[in-house]
């Protein structure tokens, strides 16, 4: 072979390496469009509320009928209220399970948050947990990461926390705790505590004082119970990922106790939802830049699983003065949940979510309805033009388990519908099955049970 052959083979190899080098490059960079195509999320659609009516046809929230087997908060009997028919509860087919939503792209700002009904203490559970200096951590042990898997969990503690000079920590009628229940949900991924219930003014102002004290202490952001005017009259307003969320609570009753009571616990104490200026703590929220608003009313009748007049009154309240979520409590059940439609001065239409009652949480109750509750799972999405909205909302049905009495274990009882956990009777997993489809028939199929 001659060198001018030699070389003429070498520039041959060249080109052949180059032009692999160069397929090769095509394929690959054809390969990193496809998974950045496959992985970039996309924006959703706008989809418009829906709401279940009585023979279970679902609706637009605008072409929604008043009438029916569910919560209507726009009855046009009413003169106060809405403008368009939401029905909020139907006797639908169970819900399927689904996965929690991913929260919606594009640089916008998004928080995933979660809500529990009642924490309560109950007298049995104090015998239970005394021995072990009220150690109150097992009774989360199945449900603490579920608490945990949301940006931002929130609780109504029911009752009053800490002693109270030298009386005894106690349950019904008079609920006073130990502080480790705080320890508890805070290591069980609570960050939010609502105090306006009417087991507030169980251990008087004082208990008030006591009670907000050691909830500073464990860290937890909180409203429903002041120290002084200024505490009341001071804007509540927490940043979750960036948005700025607004928090408003009231109790309708404290069970006489404020008769007993300082002057003071029901001058600035304790919001009561008939003596306060709802529209003026909303503005003031707004004018200290709350974007989104939340409401916790305690309101209703107990043991009941539909929301009462006064309820669904001030439910319209609330909304009409700006609030954009309602988490109700009280009933000690589950209550129906869903959209109310409102429209604001300028004229823009919101869709309010109201939740009527999350039921018991944590407590040793064993009447039916009273021993399971719901995680609400929602995400608050901003959108284009700067407004806020509620989103992907869902729920999980929970079960207060008691292995021996007032050892109580709360589960997510759609986890365990084909077997309980250990030790479990079959008897309790009857219990357990019947709080779930309890659960679901109430709430309907309008929103999805979650896995976890």
């Amino acid at each position: 072979m001659t060198r001018q052959q030699y070389e003429a083979l070498q520039q041959q190899r060249r080109m052949q390496n180059i032009r692999s080098f160069a397929i090769l490059g095509g394929i690959a960079l054809v390969l990193i469009v496809a998974v950045v195509l496959i992985l970039m999320p996309h924006p959703s659609k706008d989809v418009p509320v829906q709401a279940v009516s009585a023979d279970n046809t679902v609706e637009t929230a605008s072409a929604a009928s008043s009438s029916g087997g569910g919560v209507n908060l726009d009855d046009p009997r009413d003169s106060e209220g809405g403008t368009s028919a939401v029905t909020l509860s139907a006797n639908d087919p169970m819900p399927t399970v689904t996965a929690i939503p991913t929260p919606r792209p594009g640089g916008l700002r998004s928080a995933h948050m979660r809500v529990i009904g009642d924490v309560m203490v109950c007298q049995s559970q104090l015998d239970a947990y005394k021995a072990t200096g009220y150690d109150f951590h097992p009774e989360f042990d199945y449900i603490a990461d579920m608490l945990k898997n949301a940006d931002y969990t929130m609780a109504n503690m029911e009752g009053t926390v800490g002693q109270y000079d030298d009386k005894k920590y106690s349950g019904y009628p008079l609920f006073n705790c130990p502080e480790t229940i705080l320890e508890a949900l805070k290591d069980s991924g609570v960050d939010f505590l609502t105090l306006a219930n009417n087991h507030m003014l169980d251990r008087w102002f004082n208990g008030v004082k006591n009670t907000v004290n050691w909830v500073k202490q464990y860290g937890f952001n909180y409203v429903g119970a002041y120290l002084s005017p200024e505490e009341r009259k001071t804007p509540v307003i927490y940043e979750v990922n960036g948005i700025r969320i607004g928090f408003v609570a009231y109790t309708h009753t404290t069970n006489t106790q404020e008769k007993v009571s300082d002057a003071d616990a029901v001058e600035y104490g304790v919001p009561y939802l008939y003596k306060s200026d709802i529209e003026g703590d909303i503005q003031r929220l707004r004018d200290a830049g709350a974007e989104v608003v939340i409401a916790f009313p305690h309101w209703g009748k107990e043991y009941v699983r539909e929301p009462d007049d006064n309820q669904t009154k001030y439910a319209k309240k609330l909304a009409a003065a700006g609030a954009d979520i309602i988490l109700g409590s009280h009933s000690h059940t589950v209550q129906p949940m869903g959209y109310q439609s409102v429209t604001d001065a300028n004229g823009r239409t919101r869709q309010v979510f109201i939740t009527f009652s999350l039921g018991n949480f944590l407590s040793d109750h064993v009447l039916q309805y009273t021993d399971g509750g719901v995680i609400v799972d929602f995400t608050i999405n901003e959108n284009q033009d700067g407004t806020f909205t509620c989103d992907n909302v869902g729920y999980i049905p929970t079960y207060c388990w008691q292995p021996t009495e007032g050892d109580v274990r709360i589960l997510p009882s759609g986890k365990y519908l084909s077997k309980g956990p250990a030790g479990m009777s079959d008897e309790a997993h009857d219990r357990l099955v019947q709080t779930y489809q309890e659960i679901t028939e109430i709430v309907g199929s309008q929103f999805p049970v979650l896995e976890g």
